[in-house]
């Protein structure tokens, strides 16, 4: 396992410093400080479309927000694909999978998830401050800690936080997760973390 996970630290160190060398295609060469006027949703859109690329892949480690009664921690690795803006909405859709370890103690399991995700700018000088969230549904390889227990394979995750971004390509951001099987199972344990996120565009 420790080589799976070199290679995917690896994987995504090379992409970000191929996208980080890549030529900028026309959309790149926009100003880093573009400023739209409030009234003019028409511009901002196509701000948007420039200046959102149509991918992104991430990093994800979460700590509990509470105290647990074993050591947990969460790695998750994820990847995002950018939808069609909707109408005259600013809200940017997007679609999104990973995969993540679960740490709980001595013991490790593995989380796919699969669902919606979603972006949206909170400032209008290169777009640079949105406030993100996603919800999706995750199968777990491994819900059963033994002092700790998560009810069952199939569990629910939502959360919400901030992106900012730190190069043209690169954001980091802060979200606050919420993981439980929506009373699906006898035993409904709900994890809930904070999250910090090293990412890139391509």
């Amino acid at each position: 396992m420790k080589s799976l996970t070199a290679l995917i630290i690896g994987l995504f160190l090379t992409l970000f410093v191929v996208t980080a060398n890549a030529e900028r295609s026309s959309y790149f060469n926009l100003p880093e400080v573009f400023e739209i006027p409030e009234t003019d949703q028409t511009n901002l859109k196509k701000v948007l479309n420039g200046l959102m690329l149509n991918n992104s892949i991430g990093l994800r480690y979460g700590t509990p927000s509470s105290k647990q009664i074993l050591p947990i921690n969460t790695k998750e690795l994820y990847f995002q694909r950018r939808l069609p803006l909707i109408g005259d909405s600013l809200l940017i859709p997007a679609f999104e999978a990973s995969i993540s370890q679960l740490n709980v103690g001595e013991g490790k399991g593995y989380v796919w998830g699969l669902g919606p995700a979603a972006a949206i700018p909170l400032t209008e000088s290169a777009n640079r401050l949105y406030l993100v969230g996603h919800a999706k549904v995750n199968y777990l390889t491994k819900h059963d800690y033994g002092r700790k227990r998560y009810g069952g394979q199939v569990q629910w995750t939502y959360g919400f936080g901030l992106q900012t971004k730190v190069s043209y390509n690169t954001f980091i951001s802060y979200m606050w997760i919420h993981m439980s099987n929506a009373d699906r199972y006898e035993v409904n344990p709900a994890l809930e973390t904070h999250t910090m996120t090293l990412g890139v565009n391509f």
